[in-house]
């Protein structure tokens, strides 16, 4: 006979595992905007190597039921080794709730499933042993990009910033062994987006097609660009199956064994370009009207998961669900079918999502042990390092060189872009291995100091040319990117030019992208604010070589050059840890200082002065960075404010 206690705790849980969503939750239909929605394929999505693109859809019924026997299992291993949960402390009830967004069906799933999720999967593997209920896991969100019809969300170990660690919550802190530790950090730093999902108001227009995806879909088309005249022979090699997630499905015999185990290399790549002499943009004119279709939901979603290495991937638009697990080697997504949230049973909704949220666990971890037994290394104290060595030897045409070095040019191609009106843009890096460039038109000068102009006709109808030859366009190939902003992604960027004698000048820029139109408008704003500074001579400040607009994915891009390496990173190098303060030299503050001074001539103040923004090229020349926040004539800040900011991002005494 079962103790009173024991009986609780049977009850709770099975009012934990045996919830579903309310069934009185409705959406606001006078929210919506007046806009249509639009095709779901970003700018990434456009470059996803060919081999690890989405070819097929597979449906696989039974994912809820794999997913909760995977959470029947962990929970009956926990009770097996003695362990007990302490009493609950979560709002276990589901109300009824009135849905605004996709963010706002985002925020009433961490609220009521994931919340819950991450407590239950934290205390199963992590401190099973402590009272405490906290999770060493979150949820990011990147807020930046969520629109009305679309928002995303990712399962993380919760970052500590400052000590760049995971952060524990003081009931659990100094309770985890080393080993865990590492382990957390580890996942951390290289799996730092372990699930996604994909998140949609729950309009008609998604309630409908989260019904319509045909049962087996094989050769899938994959989005590219539309450039013609140049293209890429490209191959490169996914990640890792873990074979807990090939035990899981019923993949083909020809895919079931690890390819760590086959002897493939992991991180080799090859590229090889093909060119006309005439390059032709894709036409700018507005196609019709997108209609949604969950497959092309499916493909951004698969390329967002290959940019993230993830696996489990889940489409939500609070009444309905597709939850779809990801097998690289394969190229195929198993898709279950649709999960009605309200009135699924045996298994219940949230017992699926614990099932969900454990099963990506054990796969993350296995394959973050496959990948360190081959050449992809693993990093417990930063990211992964990806390969990005680009063999170019096998070129449909000779070259003969002279390359630039990426901190300290000692060639000046920028006197080479002035007049090339079409960049090429293609990525290398990671998943990305383009099968064709994408063609960026400058629409705005190059703010050089030597060379800075006004603009010319072609700059104000960028539309009006859609064929350039070889002296009208030069290539950027883009590698992992530098970060995040608050404009957008930034990345290094290989600029090749060639010369009509044949030789081709290289040199490593950086490319600033934007997407939407927010961060576009700042983006302009920045390179305006650029312009003025060049043509006032004002030194300190990076050659911007144009401002380059991409119409087919709606993509804005600033290029620059390369100012080095950022304080902030140069001081986490220095000391593993993200400081209010960073170390540098009289000298280094004494440079800063002169820049600002020379700004404030110019009647520009910078706004937003950090060590994020603060650069130090490899010959010991500083200079400042991300002028978005800038602003002519500001009243809000006098010089003396700006000084002062500095004297607080420097240690005091300077070494």
């Amino acid at each position: 006979m079962l103790h009173e206690t024991e009986v609780s705790f049977q009850r709770t849980l099975d009012k934990v595992l045996n919830a579903n969503y309310n069934v009185e939750m409705t959406q606001i239909q006078e929210e919506r905007p007046d806009h249509p929605i639009r095709l779901p394929f970003e700018f990434y999505d456009r470059h996803i190597c060919p081999n690890e693109s989405l070819c097929n859809i597979v449906p696989l019924p039974s994912i809820p039921h794999i997913l909760a026997n995977v959470c029947d299992t962990a929970i009956e291993e926990f009770k097996a080794k003695g362990h007990k949960f302490p009493p609950n402390i979560h709002v276990l009830d589901i109300p009824a709730i009135e849905f605004t967004d996709s963010a706002s069906v985002g925020v009433h799933y961490l609220w009521h499933i994931g919340s819950l999720c991450i407590a239950y999967l934290s205390k199963l593997y992590f401190h099973p042993h402590t009272e405490s209920w906290r999770s060493v896991f979150t949820f990011n969100r990147h807020f930046d990009t969520d629109t009305f019809f679309a928002s995303k969300l990712y399962l993380t170990v919760t970052l500590d910033a400052e000590a760049r660690a995971v952060r524990l919550h003081d009931e659990i802190k100094g309770k985890l062994s080393q080993s865990t530790l590492d382990t957390l950090n580890a996942l951390l730093f290289n799996m730092p987006k372990m699930a996604a999902w994909h998140m949609f108001p729950m309009l008609d227009t998604f309630t409908t097609i989260f019904h319509n995806v045909p049962k087996r879909v094989s050769s899938l088309s994959w989005p590219i660009s539309r450039t013609a005249g140049y293209r890429f022979i490209a191959r490169t090699f996914p990640p890792p199956d873990s074979k807990i997630l090939t035990n899981m499905l019923p993949v083909p015999s020809a895919y079931r064994k690890a390819r760590v185990e086959s002897g493939e290399p992991t991180s080799s790549r090859k590229r090889v370009e093909k060119y006309s002499k005439t390059i032709t943009v894709p036409y700018t004119t507005q196609r019709k009207q997108y209609r949604p279709d969950l497959r092309t939901y499916l493909q951004h979603a698969w390329a967002d998961a290959a940019m993230h290495d993830i696996t489990f991937i889940v489409l939500h638009c609070g009444r309905y669900e597709r939850i779809g697990i990801r097998h690289r080697a394969s190229q195929t997504l198993y898709l279950s079918e649709v999960i009605d949230t309200v009135n699924i049973k045996d298994p219940h909704y949230r017992k699926i999502h614990i099932g969900l949220y454990i099963a990506t666990l054990q796969d993350a971890l296995e394959r973050m042990k496959l990948k360190n037994t081959g050449d992809d290394k693993v990093d417990t104290k930063g990211k992964k390092r990806f390969s990005v060595n680009v063999d170019d030897s096998e070129s449909s045409r000779p070259k003969k060189r002279r390359r630039a070095s990426s901190s300290t040019p000692s060639t000046d191609i920028g006197k080479y872009l002035i007049d090339r009106k079409l960049a090429l843009v293609s990525l290398d890096y990671g998943p990305f291995s383009s099968s064709v460039p994408s063609s960026f038109v400058r629409i705005g000068e190059s703010c050089r100091r030597k060379h800075s102009r006004e603009a010319t006709d072609w700059v104000k109808d960028p539309t009006k040319q859609r064929k350039f030859s070889a002296h009208e366009y030069f290539t950027l190939t883009l590698l992992e990117p530098l970060g995040d902003g608050s404009v957008g992604v930034s990345h290094p960027a290989q600029a090749e030019v060639k010369l009509e004698s044949g030789e081709v000048i290289t040199e490593t820029l950086v490319l600033k992208l934007a997407f939407n139109e927010k961060t576009q408008k700042r983006m302009r704003h920045e390179f305006d604010i650029y312009c003025r500074m060049s043509r006032a001579g004002i030194e300190g400040i990076v050659d911007v070589h144009g401002l380059f607009f991409d119409a087919e994915s709606n993509t804005l891009g600033l290029l620059m050059a390369d100012g080095g390496e950022t304080l902030r990173n140069r001081d986490i190098a220095r000391t593993g840890i993200y400081g209010e303060k960073i170390s540098g030299t009289a000298a280094e503050k004494k440079a800063f200082e002169d820049i600002i001074r020379s700004i404030n001539e110019a009647d520009i103040s910078h706004h937003d002065i950090r060590p994020e923004n603060m650069t130090i090229r490899s010959d010991g020349k500083a200079f400042l960075i991300d002028f978005d926040s800038a602003l002519y004539y500001s009243p809000f800040r006098s010089l003396e404010e700006q000084l002062e900011n500095l004297d607080d991002i420097f240690h005091k005494p300077l070494l």
